[in-house]
């Protein structure tokens, strides 16, 4: 996989699964607000688009995983697992990176799939009124 540095959110999802996403106006947005904390990448296999991260820098070496997704086309392959798995990996060999941070939505057994698959482990959960999510961590 290939980790090429965007400006914004270039993928197709489903409806339901771009709920879960901030909208690509809002990605475009906080790519251009914070261009020294924030990093954004298209995910290539080859020379096929199949999916986008962001990151946050909230600490020395440390980051937030804000948005990943897989392409629509390629969903259901496998490729959601391997890309991210490579994306640590970069992060790491290039950032230095010793943590990566990440939420969910309570419910979205999907996503909770892969991050456990990959190594992520459930830290804690916010049930509040206006936010059900769950938190984990993965220590490079």
């Amino acid at each position: 996989m290939n980790f090429v540095r965007s400006k914004e959110m270039k993928i197709e999802l489903e409806p339901e699964q771009e709920e879960m996403l901030s909208s690509k106006e809002t990605i475009r947005k906080i790519i251009a607000k914070h261009p020294k904390t924030v990093l954004a990448f298209d995910v290539y296999e080859k020379e096929d688009l199949i999916g986008f991260v962001l990151v946050h820098r909230f600490a020395k070496r440390k980051y937030f995983l804000w948005e990943y997704a897989i392409d629509i086309k390629f969903q259901n392959r496998h490729k959601g697992t391997q890309a991210l798995k490579e994306f640590i990996a970069f992060m790491k060999n290039n950032y230095d990176v010793t943590e990566i941070t990440t939420t969910y939505i309570y419910g979205n057994e999907h996503a909770k799939y892969i991050y456990e698959k990959v190594g992520f482990i459930e830290t804690d959960v916010v049930d509040e009124p206006d936010c059900h999510e769950v938190n984990m961590v993965y220590h490079v």
